[in-house]
């Protein structure tokens, strides 16, 4: 198991601040955005920044990698909000690819779900070979593509892309994660293959169950509590990889707990 924040990457190291964060945290796992994530303007790497990024990789303790899309991409859009998405997601691949990113997580949108697969892998024909490209399941509302495990596992069907589970999405979206979590991990692997969900996003939920909200909470403070826990124990996840976005402010207490509940110790860092 890894695990790690969704970590900033303001200041004079760039990118690699992500991981000094994470090196001082003691995780092994960090996921970042590559630009602004509520615009579409790109962000060129600075000279050595992918070689710096590269190099804290290399001896540093963090493990697994991920980028998060653009909040503004909609593959499930049509004319030239698709078209911007598309790139958008290209390029944050090309800069994954650059950097050495495991993983990209990116929310399918609302509209069409075959918009979204076609977007999904035109985006990856634009980008160098590399990053797993995920899609991330959604909390609901409107036309938002991907509240229900089978609507994913339809869209990943016979292509290399895979899922990311957002626990928060999932509770609000009417999975019983505060009742029986086994229950969610069965039917998400008979439906999509826990195989081709090497990430989750372990977040608590503000919103109530099934209400469709998306808002965070802190781990055990939010309406899924501590049987979120359970997650963590299960034997099927061991070898996943799992970040926290939950409150920036938060973050030591979120870590305290995801060590309390997973059994690690806490004295011990990188584990």
């Amino acid at each position: 198991m890894h695990y790690g924040f969704h970590n900033s990457i303001s200041g004079r190291r760039g990118y690699a601040a992500a991981l000094d964060t994470a090196e001082r945290l003691g995780t092994t796992a960090a996921q970042l955005f590559a630009k602004s994530p509520r615009s579409w303007r790109t962000r060129k790497l600075k000279p050595g920044e992918a070689e710096a990024f590269r190099d804290a990789l290399a001896i540093g303790h963090v493990r697994r990698t991920a980028i998060h899309a653009s909040y503004l991409v909609n593959l499930g859009a049509e004319g030239e909000l698709w078209e911007k998405s598309v790139f958008s997601l290209a390029d944050d691949l090309e800069k994954a690819a650059l950097l050495g990113v495991d993983y990209v997580v990116v929310h399918p949108g609302s509209g069409s779900a075959e918009r979204v697969r076609e977007g999904a892998l035109k985006a990856l024909a634009l980008a160098p070979a590399g990053p797993w490209l995920l899609l991330e399941n959604v909390a609901g509302g409107g036309r938002k593509v991907g509240r229900r495990f089978e609507e994913l596992a339809a869209l990943i069907e016979g292509t290399p892309l895979g899922v990311t589970l957002d626990t928060c999405h999932a509770f609000a979206a009417g999975y019983p994660l505060h009742k029986d979590p086994a229950a969610v991990l069965d039917e998400l692997d008979r439906t999509v293959g826990l195989e081709r969900v090497p990430l989750v996003h372990f977040n608590d939920s503000v919103g109530a169950f099934a209400s469709g909200v998306d808002h965070h909470a802190n781990l055990g403070e939010g309406r899924i509590g501590q049987e979120l826990a359970a997650l963590l124990r299960d034997p099927r996840l061991s070898d996943k990889t799992f970040i926290m976005e939950t409150p920036k402010a938060y973050d030591e207490q979120n870590l305290a707990t995801f060590r309390r509940w997973a059994g690690i110790d806490q004295s011990s860092k990188t584990q």
